[in-house]
């Protein structure tokens, strides 16, 4: 069982890990500042300005990333109408590394974010993009991925304007001094290459450090910045139905009352040493809109349970209490950026001040200061060549490379289809197992009538036998009434006038047959009723025995539930086949664009020294001219390019080179179909001069 210290709680592993803390907790630390020389600081600001000069951004890596957003730009487009992608954060203000991530805001109304950001991964995924995370419970949810080929990352945010006002206030701040872009690229590589630049990791965002930068910026004696939002005069903007006050300075510069004369090295140094000696969150919050640093009482950011120490002894916690290490957004003032942190996060942001601070009170320099500690997690060089581990490569070694991804390609294919038909059936199955749930249902409605009609059956007959002991055709009873009628009512002779005797017996007669033609009628009806009846008994019964029929032969087959979780684990096991399936076949048009162009590079070498084979080598320029016109032609029209006819196009002049030549040839394509044209047309010939 590994030792646990009782006055902090951690056990053995945890203190190895962060000794420098753990002295400090058990008033055993020996940190302080040395007096350090001006050469030191010196020194150490070349370095710094050094390592600065190196962060500019290439024109290879500047095009790749235009690149990546103007495809995002036409798959959004597509995708949601009426979109606006924008570029913000630190590669729009300039206060982002080389190799940092690029910030996209996705502008859209009609849907919520979490669902439109679902819909972006799932496109990402499907494009071969690496890595792509939803982080769907953030305060502002993003998707973050990273392009295949270069590896630059690139974060994507859903109507995050605030977003975009921060990067202008942190641009102004730059633009104050010009000693506050290298200080922040400074901290932000010393964060990073020490693994606490990560807020997937549960440490502080890149956006957090430039803040906590700025913040001792602010806070150096005299100080470097000021405060830019400071200023009697606001400016109210409402976004997303919340107000919030974006006001800055015009002239922010003239805000300074002194001036700050403390080269680079200085101010690195003095930001370490208030870090370690002076760790300023236990009271405070950390705040550019003040200044200054504010008391967590007047901005009721009290530290919340479970404490850092606490949560780091129970292994069970992965979230901090609120406010741990609470700093403010500028804007968004109930936005504390230490909401990521995790307990290991803020541990290590804790032993990594203590760390810079003692190497550099040491006389350490800069390359120890930035020694990488998670390889993994840095991101060096961008990879904005295509062919880069291809070069150095003989052709028939990429030959055998291609074969053998040709023939994975042609193995993963195969088992796709046999997973494809096999969903299909499934669904087939399901669908006809629907129906006969479908038919069950029918067949239960039918037989459930059955029971009640022949009740109502038996109840008509055993009425109409009722009163059909002496039953009379109602047809006869009306003609013999009508009969009677008309001898009581017609015109007769006095002196041949029935007997009084007579007429009573008609009319006797006459109301006799009135009973009856009620008796018959009823008794017709009721024998009408039974008959309807009995054939409604007889439809139904046929249409049952149908049903039965229809359903018998796939009734024994299962529960079409079971087929449709079958076609769902399928679907499940092709995703990632099909996933792979995409990298292959760009992989292999990698491989096969390589050795077109190191073929045509060849090719050309051999020409140079055998004209013999000049009609064979133009024959195969002339091929290769005709698919680059065919490639451009397909760009101009805005058609899809595959990783092959990228090459070409970028090895035959890029796509500045479209516009023109594109114009040209559609000229010339008309000079020549005017001149071939031998159709039968009118013109203006069969015009006479009398008529114009």
């Amino acid at each position: 069982m590994s030792k646990i210290c009782e006055i902090t709680g951690l056990t053995q592993s945890q203190q190895d890990k962060w000794p420098l803390s753990h002295s400090l907790m058990i008033g055993e630390s020996k940190l302080k500042m040395e007096n350090i020389s001006a050469s030191s600081t010196e020194e150490l600001s070349k370095d710094i300005l050094e390592f600065v000069s190196k962060q500019e951004v290439s024109k290879s890596v500047t095009e790749r990333k235009e690149g990546i957003i103007k495809h995002l730009k036409r798959r959004f487009d597509i995708k949601f109408r009426g979109s606006k992608l924008t570029t913000f954060g630190s590669s729009k203000s300039g206060l982002g590394l080389r190799n940092g991530d690029v910030d996209l805001c996705l502008e859209f109304s009609g849907e919520k974010p979490k669902k439109v950001l679902n819909k972006i991964a799932r496109m990402l995924r499907d494009d071969g993009m690496e890595d792509v995370t939803l982080i769907a419970h953030a305060k502002v949810p993003i998707v973050k991925f990273v392009d295949q080929r270069s590896k630059i990352p690139i974060d994507i945010s859903i109507n995050n304007s605030l977003a975009i006002y921060n990067t202008n206030l942190l641009k102004t701040y730059s633009d104050c001094d010009s000693r506050v872009r290298p200080f922040i690229l400074a901290i932000k590589q010393w964060a990073l290459h020490r693994g606490i630049c990560n807020a997937a990791y549960g440490t502080f965002s890149s956006y957090a450090w430039t803040l906590i930068a700025l913040h001792s910026l602010q806070t150096s004696n005299p100080p470097v910045v000021p405060n830019i939002q400071d200023g009697s005069k606001r400016t109210l903007k409402v976004i997303d139905g919340t107000e919030y006050d974006i006001t800055m300075s015009d002239k922010p510069t003239e805000l300074l009352m002194d001036k700050n004369s403390q080269n680079i090295g200085e101010l690195l140094i003095n930001f370490f040493e208030s870090f370690a000696l002076n760790w300023p969150w236990d009271e405070k919050v950390l705040s550019i809109r003040s200044g200054k640093n504010i008391t967590r009482n007047s901005k009721k950011w009290k530290q919340q349970k479970p404490f850092i120490i606490d949560a780091v002894i129970d292994e069970h916690n992965v979230r901090l209490g609120k406010h741990s290490l609470p700093v403010e957004d500028p804007f968004d003032t109930m936005h504390d950026l230490s909401r990521v942190l995790r307990p290991d996060g803020a541990m290590e942001i804790r032993e990594e001040f203590l760390r810079a601070f003692k190497i550099l009170s040491e006389g350490g320099d800069w390359r120890k200061l930035t020694e990488t500690k998670f390889p993994e997690l840095v991101n060096d060089t961008a990879n904005t060549d295509l062919f880069e581990d291809l070069r150095k490569m003989e052709s028939q070694d990429v030959k055998e490379i291609l074969e053998d991804l040709q023939s994975e390609l042609s193995v993963l294919e195969s088992e796709i289809e046999v997973r494809n038909s096999e969903r299909k059936n499934a669904i087939d199955m399901s669908k006809a197992l629907r129906k006969n749930a479908e038919l069950q249902k029918a067949e239960n409605k039918i037989a459930n009538t059955l029971k009640p009609r022949r009740e109502k059956i038996e109840q008509v007959k055993k009425q109409r036998d009722s009163v059909n002991n002496n039953y009379i055709p109602v047809h006869w009873i009306e003609n013999e009434m009508s009969k009677v009628f008309q001898r009581l009512t017609e015109d007769v002779d006095l002196m041949r006038a029935p007997s009084l005797q007579k007429e009573k017996e008609l009319f006797s007669w006459f109301f006799e047959l009135q009973s009856m033609h009620e008796h018959s009628k009823k008794t017709r009806e009721l024998h009408g009723e039974f008959k309807k009846l009995l054939r409604e008994q007889k439809t139904a019964l046929f249409e049952l025995d149908n049903v039965k029929e229809s359903g018998k032969d796939i009734s024994v087959l299962g529960d079409y539930a079971n087929f449709d979780d079958l076609a769902h684990r399928l679907l499940l096991e092709m995703n990632p086949m099909h996933t792979e399936k995409r990298k292959l076949k760009r992989e292999i048009g990698r491989l096969e664009a390589w050795l077109r162009i190191s073929g045509r590079k060849g090719g050309a070498k051999k020409n140079h020294h055998n004209k013999k084979r000049s009609k064979k080598n133009n024959y195969s320029k002339k091929r290769d001219n005709i698919n680059v016109a065919e490639v451009k032609s397909r760009a101009a029209a805005g058609g899809s390019l595959s990783l092959s006819d990228l090459d070409t196009l970028l090895s035959s002049g890029g796509l500045s080179s479209i516009t023109k030549e594109q114009t040209k040839e559609d000229g010339n394509r008309k000079k020549k179909s005017r001149k071939k044209n031998f159709s039968p047309h009118r013109g203006n010939r069969g015009r006479s001069k009398k008529g114009m």
